[in-house]
């Protein structure tokens, strides 16, 4: 079945209703005769007379009566069709499919996205946490949440905050190992270093510090540094509740570190549907600063 032969089912269904060629023309916009074609077509692609035709009245067939019922059944569920396209043109509802970092869906996405669905229970949210790049268009996801753009550059990038990252190790780490004051000294140390990072931003050109663990789990990071394996750099949302409750300290104050961007990333501008816009608002709006430690400033961003 194509594109034509639904046409035809539906110019079929409304003559049947309208009760003549002529009014069925009028409530098509059409010419009575293509009315009239149409129908003929209708009845040679299908190899049966639908109507009896006289100069007076219409009248169905045997076949032209099971045949409409199936035509205004197709009519019914194509009007549901549009309908349900209008509602979710009009309010966020329906699926989306969203990815992010682990560290980052865990500490932050989880209380954004339990907010927005009290907000709108009609969404439903599907998010996977990967710290790998996956193939937004491929993999059929409708946005990710990342701290750098990704490769891809027919993708959409939007810049919607930062947060800060830190050096920190345990307190029973740097009793025993001693607390470097100096860049020179860190060299001496076991440093706890995420796989997507293995060079710190710590001076110009970066300085790659000497791995006693790689990972590329930001947590799994975290959870070394307080169990005293060394010193990891780690953006603020890791590690914020433990440098408040001092089981992790801060490093090397003089050396600061560029702030990591966060990035809203999405296939398409066009046509957005009203959820993921909402919901793409909605993140931007929470994610638009993390405070660093004392600051009670909100830092301008791109848009």
């Amino acid at each position: 079945m194509n594109n034509t032969e639904l046409e035809l089912m539906g110019i079929f269904a409304t003559v049947v209703d309208q009760g003549s060629f002529t009014a069925a023309a009028e409530a098509l916009a059409m010419p009575k005769s293509s009315v009239s074609q149409k129908i003929s077509r209708l009845e040679s692609l299908l190899g049966v007379r639908l109507l009896q035709r006289t100069t007076r009245r219409l009248s169905l067939t045997a076949q032209g009566e099971v045949y409409v019922e199936h035509c205004r059944a197709l009519l019914t569920l194509a009007r549901g069709a549009h309908l349900a396209m209008a509602r979710l043109r009009e309010a966020p509802a329906g699926r989306v499919r969203v990815t992010a970092p682990e560290a980052t869906g865990t500490l932050l996405l989880g209380k954004i996205v339990a907010e927005f669905q009290a907000l709108y229970p009609e969404v439903v949210i599907e998010l996977t946490l990967c710290d790998e790049q996956l193939d937004l268009v491929g993999q059929g996801y409708d946005l990710a949440l990342r701290a750098a753009p990704l490769k891809d550059s027919s993708l959409i990038c939007r810049r919607i905050g930062q947060v800060t990252r830190h050096l920190v190790a345990a307190p029973g780490y740097l009793a025993a190992r001693g607390t470097p004051r100096h860049l020179a000294e860190l060299a001496q140390h076991a440093c706890l270093v995420h796989s997507a990072l293995p060079v710190w931003p710590l001076q110009e050109g970066g300085w790659r510090p000497r791995g006693a663990c790689v990972s590329n789990s930001l947590l799994a990071l975290r959870e070394l540094a307080l169990h005293q394996g060394g010193i990891a750099l780690l953006p603020y949302h890791v590690c914020q509740e433990d440098l408040a409750s001092g089981r992790l300290r801060t490093l090397l104050p003089e050396h600061p570190i560029p702030a990591n961007p966060f990035y809203l990333i999405y296939p398409s501008r066009e046509h957005l549907a009203p959820a993921l816009r909402t919901l793409m608002d909605f993140v931007a709006e929470r994610l638009s600063f993390v405070p660093a430690p004392g600051d009670g400033r909100r830092d301008h961003q791109e848009p």
